[in-house]
């Protein structure tokens, strides 16, 4: 059940970041093509974790690891026992049903701009000023969300809930019924205010290759 959960949310986030993934060995590995990242392998079962880290330890470049785990002590130790990084340890991967999705409207001062196109783009905006924004792909019923992002000077002001309802107000007129979502720490809370529930816990790392 993960692992199909994990395979729909990585066909959102390339969708969203203009990437392409693939099978390399029967591992799911993403071209992110950046210097500080060149590959990401993302685990679908974390019974792989082991040998997984193994494989992205040995590589020559930096890349990196996700995991999607109910038990992500073990996949931190199975990490650092390959020589891997633990960037994340304590991520989240959430789901919710989008059908009454809260929408708040802006506080006072701000408007909300969305933007339609193969990907669904919604910015806050203060005085011309990008104020929060946040990205969502539509990939048959799922939407995935990606880089949801308050200014720091706008933030404790709701408006990651404005974006979010925003965002899933117009991949809900596109046909989406699922949100899938990879949650940092710091934004599960919000996740969570909306009504997200937990899938399983997520640990991401990284080789010690430098850039």
């Amino acid at each position: 059940m993960i692992g199909e959960l994990v395979e729909r949310w990585h066909r959102g986030w390339i969708a969203a970041d203009g990437l392409t993934s693939e099978y390399r060995d029967g591992y799911l590995v993403v071209h992110v093509d950046r210097p500080h990242r060149r590959f990401e392998w993302i685990a679908t079962d974390d019974a792989e974790t082991a040998a997984l880290a193994r494989i992205v330890a040995a590589t020559s470049e930096p890349n990196w690891l996700s995991v999607p785990t109910h038990a992500p002590a073990e996949v931190c130790a199975d990490l650092e026992a390959a020589g891997m990084v633990v960037a994340r340890p304590d991520e989240t991967f959430m789901r919710r049903a989008l059908a009454g999705h809260p929408a708040p409207e802006p506080p006072a001062g701000y408007a909300v701009e969305v933007t339609r196109g193969p990907v669904i783009g919604v910015r806050v905006l203060a005085d011309g000023e990008v104020a929060a924004s946040g990205l969502m792909a539509v990939v048959g019923e799922d939407a995935v969300a990606h880089r949801i992002e308050t200014a720091e000077a706008h933030r404790r002001r709701g408006l990651g809930s404005v974006v979010m309802g925003a965002l899933i107000g117009a991949a809900v007129e596109d046909g989406a019924k699922t949100g899938l979502l990879f949650a940092s720490a710091d934004g599960v809370h919000l996740y969570r205010k909306l009504g997200w529930e937990k899938i399983s816990d997520l640990v991401v790392g990284h080789n010690a290759v430098s850039p």
